[in-house]
Order: C-alpha cells, then sequence, then structure tokens
C-alpha cells in the first residue's frame, strides 16, 4: 500500500486497485461462474454466508470456493492480501464470499440501498444495522489502520460510474451521525444523492472498502445486454466474525496450506498452532459425523 492509497483509503474509505487480476484469472473466474448460472437452476450467487438451508452442513452455506480455480486464488490474491495485512493486521480471516451480478432488473429490485456508516453500524433504520453487533468499525491510531470488516470487490467486467454498480459516501466511515432517512433509498440513477460517489472500475480491478464506509448499488443502467458482475471477498481480523457460519476448509481439497488458516474461525488466537489443533478436531468430527450419517441413510 502505498503512501498515496493510505492517504485515500484513510480519507474516502476506499481505494481502487487497478489490475488485480490478470486476464486469465478474469477468464476462468468468468468461464466458471457462467457454467455454473447456466447449469444449475438455483446458482450460488448472492449467498453471504448468513442463511443455512436444510441440506447445509455444519458451519457452512454455499460459498464461491465451491466453483473451483481461480475461486480459491481470490482467497489470498498476492495483489490484494498486502492491502489487507495494512488494514486488518496479521492473521486475519476470510469472513465470507459472495457474487452480485446487476443487469436490467424488475424496478423493485433496482434500488440503491445506502448502508453502512457513522463508526459502525448505520443505526436501527439501516439495511444491515439492526443485526450489526459493531462489526463495521473504522479507526485510524499510532500510524495503524483499525478495521471491523474489509470488503473486496473483484470486478469482472468493465463498469463506467454512468452504467451503475459500486457507489459510496466518502469520508462516511468517520461520520458520528447516521445518514438521513431521505438519502438512504433512491430508485432510480436520478434519485441518487449528489455527494454519493460512482466508482468506475474496469475488469480485473478490485474495489477495497472499510464496510463503516455508506454505501451500495446504484440501479444498472448499462447497455442493453450488458451486466455488472462483483465477486465479493469479505474480510475481518482474526478475532472478528460478521457471518455466523464459518468455513469448513475440508470441503476445498486444492486449498494451501495459508488458505486454510485464512478460513478459520475467529479467534483471540488467529492462526496459533493451539487454535489450529481445536478447528481440526471439529473438522475431524464433522467428517465423521457425516460418514456415519450416509452410513445409516436409508437407501432409496
Amino acid at each position: 500500500m502505498t503512501e498515496e492509497e493510505a492517504y485515500l483509503f484513510d480519507l474516502r474509505g476506499f481505494i481502487v486497485v487497478k489490475n488485480a487480476l490478470q486476464p486469465n484469472q478474469i477468464d476462468d473466474l468468468s468461464r466458471r461462474l457462467e457454467a455454473h448460472r447456466s447449469s444449475n437452476p438455483s446458482p450460488i450467487l448472492g449467498s453471504d454466508r448468513t442463511i443455512l438451508d436444510d441440506d447445509s452442513g455444519a458451519w457452512s452455506a454455499p460459498s464461491l470456493l465451491e466453483l473451483g480455480g481461480a475461486y480459491l486464488d481470490l482467497v489470498n490474491l498476492p495483489t490484494i492480501a498486502p492491502y489487507l495485512t495494512k488494514l486488518l493486521g496479521e492473521h486475519y480471516r476470510l469472513d465470507h464470499d459472495y457474487a452480485k451480478i446487476d443487469s436490467k432488473m424488475p424496478e423493485r429490485e433496482k434500488t440503491l440501498y445506502l448502508h453502512g456508516g457513522g463508526q459502525g453500524a448505520g443505526g436501527p433504520a439501516d439495511l444491515v444495522g439492526p443485526s450489526d453487533g459493531g462489526q463495521c468499525f473504522y479507526r485510524y491510531s499510532n500510524g495503524r489502520f483499525f478495521n471491523g470488516l474489509v470488503a473486496v470487490a473483484f470486478e469482472l467486467d468493465d463498469v463506467q460510474a454512468s452504467d451503475g454498480g459500486f457507489a459510496c459516501v466518502p469520508g462516511s466511515h468517520k461520520s458520528n451521525i447516521g445518514l438521513p432517512a431521505a438519502w438512504r433509498h433512491s430508485k432510480t440513477q436520478a434519485e441518487v444523492p449528489d455527494f454519493v460517489q460512482r466508482v468506475a472500475a474496469a475488469a480485473g480491478d478490485a474495489i477495497i472498502f472499510t464496510e463503516a464506509c455508506a454505501h451500495g448499488t446504484v440501479p444498472w443502467e448499462g447497455k442493453p445486454g450488458s451486466e455488472r458482475r462483483t465477486l465479493f471477498y469479505k474480510y475481518c481480523p482474526h478475532a472478528v466474525a460478521w457471518s455466523p457460519c464459518y468455513y469448513n476448509a475440508d470441503n476445498y481439497p486444492d486449498l494451501s496450506a495459508e488458505q486454510r488458516q485464512l478460513l478459520m474461525p475467529p479467534s483471540a488466537f488467529g492462526s496459533h498452532a493451539v487454535s489450529q489443533r481445536v478447528w481440526q478436531r471439529a473438522q475431524d468430527e464433522q467428517r465423521e459425523l457425516q460418514q456415519r450419517r450416509a452410513e445409516t441413510q436409508e437407501p432409496t
């Protein structure tokens, strides 16, 4: 993270990292995503790992990591990892992930919901505020960044500022007053307040922002047939969690040892050897439970 980038992040609450993804990575991510969308009636697109269905195993909800390939690379992408270390400290963890696809949607789905801001949850009227336990914080002290939940938005398509997509209220991560109700929702681009910054990005760029910054998605007005496909990987300090679901690294055999550590649940000890032993024991017990359930299941 350069001095200029650190200044802009502290000032605005976000930065854009150009060319975070290589062309071959964009191609792999796009190919796997489109294959998944075309072959699944209920694709893994909008899950933020907060809702479990009856078929989900303990800890886990459907994850983009199940798509494999470059989706696993994004867990600790070399072009992004140094930024996360600077913003979250050592031993940060991947909290949850999801894909968001914006296109010409029905009017009821085309609404900018500004949420966050105000040094944590946006208050009782916030889109996620009532359920946020204060994980979305921001401060800078003694030459260090302190963040709760930090999002990395990987763009798979070129997005012009006038198209729609990610937008935020720069500086709102340090606001002491909640966003006025009249400015929270915008059903059309014409209704979006002037102080909301629409962030342009090219395919392969990554937008890194603190969830303490008031942000949302501007209604899509791109060219006919165009989409904005964004992959969100969201990280926390090792002792913090936003999602109630934890990853089971055993579900993804192609992970590296470093990536497995980033999928560990929250604790004050981070990826300490003791924490790893405790969590591995829990994963082993989960695997044994699944095996026993499979053995006792009646044949159909």
